[in-house]
């Protein structure tokens, strides 16, 4: 089959690089921890001091004595909402969590893509990848890494939470672990969807107590649970 003449080969190799994109497992190595330990105060504190002001983070205690590893779902609003979700850790846990990316934003370049993951230690998935998407996530989890998702599977545009998609279900029912709910306010001031530059605002942080599902719950049961956890999280004012 001849190539479409109508993609630049510069796009062709993008999109072979998309395809091709696939967990960096060095971003779990001692080296990489290490760096991203050293380096946290530039790669997460320094945005967050000059971006998120003024912070404001309620429900801390719920994470006092809260050990990995757990899965850390959030709404969805902007890019900035990992470096806030971050900030928010105990330093232990948030040195064993890594970071669910879409592959076709986060990883369309290869080079950006190896900096997201030493950086954050983020990792690629498919959107709309089924279960074989998720076997890394399943991997981490069964090896002790926690895991922050965002379950809407997207930024929303307008600030209201889109529905859940099962993936996350299919994660904390399959490996057992226990759900970490947070809801950011704010975040969208700062870099909205669609926009390059960010900019100064307030940011609020609600916490909720971690949660775990009874035997037997099934996985739209378990969606619906994750869902109404961060809208109870929702602030009145909101």
């Amino acid at each position: 089959m001849q190539p479409d003449a109508s993609v630049s080969p510069a796009e062709r190799r993008a999109q072979a690089d998309l395809v091709e994109a696939k967990p960096h497992r060095w971003a779990l190595s001692l080296p990489a921890r290490l760096y991203r330990r050293a380096l946290r105060r530039w790669d997460v504190d320094k945005h967050i001091k000059a971006f998120c002001r003024p912070l404001t983070i309620e429900g801390q205690e719920n994470l006092e004595g809260v050990e990995g590893p757990l899965l850390i779902i959030a709404n969805h609003t902007s890019h900035f909402d990992t470096v806030i979700v971050l900030h928010a850790l105990p330093r232990k846990l948030w040195g064993r969590t890594a970071i669910v990316a879409a592959a076709d934003r986060m990883y369309r370049e290869r080079v950006k893509g190896m900096l997201h993951s030493l950086r954050y230690n983020a990792f690629p998935i498919t959107r709309g990848g089924g279960r074989e998407a998720l076997a890394y996530s399943q991997w981490l989890l069964h090896h002790q890494w926690s895991l922050l998702i965002f379950p809407e599977g997207k930024r929303s545009r307008t600030g209201e939470l889109l529905p859940f998609h099962g993936g996350p279900a299919i994660l904390a029912l399959g490996q057992h672990v226990p759900v970490l709910p947070m809801y950011i306010q704010g975040a969208s001031n700062i870099l909205p969807a669609g926009e390059q530059h960010s900019r100064p605002a307030a940011v609020h942080v609600s916490i909720g107590a971690p949660f775990a599902f009874p035997d037997g719950t099934t996985i739209p049961e378990a969606k619906q649970r994750m869902a109404d956890e961060v809208r109870a999280l929702i602030p009145p004012s909101a």
